[in-house]
C-alpha cells in the first residue's frame, strides 16, 4: 500500500502499516499522555500561537473560503531530542479554542470536551520535499535529514461541525514509534 499519500484509517490501512508505527499512527487517545509513558513529563515548546491564512489543504478540509485561523505549532520533547512536531488549525470562527493555551498541551481542550469528537484521522509517511517535513526537518538531526517521517492528521469537530479543529502531528526520528 502507498502510504506517501493521505490514507484513511481503515482496517486494511492499519493492518497494511508495520506494528510499531499503527500503535502510534492509529492511537485514538492523548498522544501527550501515551508519550508520557516514556519520560516523567513531557515537555512542549510553543513555536508559534498565530491568526494567519491556513495553507489550502488546511483550509479544504476545515470547509473554508478565504478565512483567517488560529494557527499553533508546538514541538513535544521526550527526556532530552524533541519527538512531535504538531500544527493546529482553527477557523476563527469557532472562537478562541486554541489561543493563549501557551505550553498547555492541546488534548487538555481535546480529551476533555464534551463537545469536540475526532471525526476522521489519517496516515501518511512523509517524504523530504513534502511541506510538513520541512517544517519538521529544523528538530531533527542532520543524519536523519533524508528519513521518511510518519505523520497522521486528525479533524475534529462538534456535533453538527459549526466547531472544527485540524491538527496534524509528524513523528520526529527520535520519538519512540522509530524504536
Amino acid at each position: 500500500m502507498d502510504f506517501k499519500v493521505w490514507r484513511s484509517t481503515s482496517d486494511d490501512v492499519i493492518q497494511a502499516l508495520p506494528y510499531h508505527v499503527a500503535e502510534w499512527v492509529a492511537e485514538f487517545g492523548s498522544l501527550t499522555e501515551k508519550l508520557g509513558h516514556y519520560v516523567d513529563k513531557v515537555r512542549l515548546d510553543l513555536l508559534k500561537e498565530a491568526t494567519e491564512q491556513p495553507i489550502k489543504t488546511e483550509s479544504d478540509l476545515l470547509n473554508l473560503k478565504e478565512e483567517l485561523s488560529q494557527v499553533r505549532e508546538v514541538v513535544l520533547y521526550g527526556p532530552t531530542k524533541p519527538w512531535i512536531y504538531a500544527r493546529t488549525i482553527v477557523p476563527l470562527s469557532d472562537g478562541n479554542l486554541i489561543l493563549d493555551l501557551g505550553k498547555t498541551p492541546l488534548g487538555s481542550i481535546l480529551f476533555t470536551s464534551s463537545e469536540l469528537r475526532r471525526r476522521s484521522l489519517e496516515v501518511m509517511q512523509l517524504s523530504k520535499e513534502h511541506r510538513l517535513y520541512q517544517k519538521a526537518k529544523t528538530y531533527m538531526d542532520e543524519k536523519a535529514d533524508a528519513t521518511p517521517l510518519w505523520a497522521r492528521r486528525s479533524l475534529w469537530a462538534n456535533e453538527d461541525e459549526s466547531k472544527k479543529l485540524l491538527l496534524l502531528e509528524v513523528f520526529l526520528p527520535d520519538s519512540p514509534l522509530y524504536q
